[in-house]
């Protein structure tokens, strides 16, 4: 039953709310191929529970953004990742169910990152795996993605923006509708709470990552 709800919740958000309003700058990093709604609609159907599939489709939006580079057209910087082995990297995906697409942008963009940090061995390493016909892709689909740490940060405070009104709206709603005003209140808290999270973590890698840079 909670699979179906899932699975709904993804058709509906598919159908009404992607490219539209709020999200309509928001891109997944896997398109064309398999984004994270298509990823999560095969989630629920091949998931052994609803737990599994949720698992699944949260760490498929982390990995969205771990497909994407950050720069500012100085320092290079990515999520932790790419901290790990190529073949860390590729375990993961295949465990939880990712196509060649997937693993294959994944694995260039922790090329990319070997490059940048002249790590040799982590090269090499992606290359044969990318040379493996279970992970390599059309040539078309290959090129790495590389974010604007500027929009990156604008859109983030857009987003912190929207929940805050959300948030507000739900506290006089609850005046007289309690019931959805705390849930609206409550889901509003969350998603702001872990934007939040995310954003200030980012800029602490790219800080972090600005510092490297300038030792190079």
């Amino acid at each position: 039953m909670i699979l179906r709800v899932l699975a709904w919740l993804i058709v509906f958000y598919r159908r009404w709310l992607s490219g539209k309003g709020p999200l309509r700058d928001v891109r997944c990093s896997f398109a064309p191929h398999e984004s994270c709604s298509a990823f999560g609609l095969r989630a629920t159907s091949e998931a052994p529970t609803a737990r599994a599939a949720i698992g699944r489709i949260a760490r498929r939006i982390r990995r969205c953004r771990d497909a994407c580079l950050v720069t500012d057209g100085h320092a290079l910087s990515w999520t932790p990742l790419h901290d790990r082995t190529p073949v860390e990297i590729v375990d993961e995906l295949r465990a939880d169910g990712e196509g060649a697409a997937a693993i294959d942008r994944l694995l260039r963009v922790r090329r990319a990152v070997a490059i940048w940090r002249a790590d040799r061995p982590s090269i090499r390493a992606c290359d044969e795996l990318l040379a493996d016909p279970a992970t390599g892709i059309a040539a078309a689909a290959r090129a790495t993605r590389v974010c604007a740490e500027p929009a990156i940060r604008s859109r983030a405070r857009r987003r912190l923006a929207i929940f805050g009104v959300v948030a507000a709206v739900a506290v006089a709603v609850a005046i007289f509708l309690p019931w959805v005003g705390g849930l609206t209140l409550g889901l509003a808290a969350t998603a702001g709470t872990l934007s939040a999270r995310t954003t200030l973590e980012r800029e602490r890698r790219f800080d972090l990552h600005q510092t490297w840079a300038q030792r190079r």
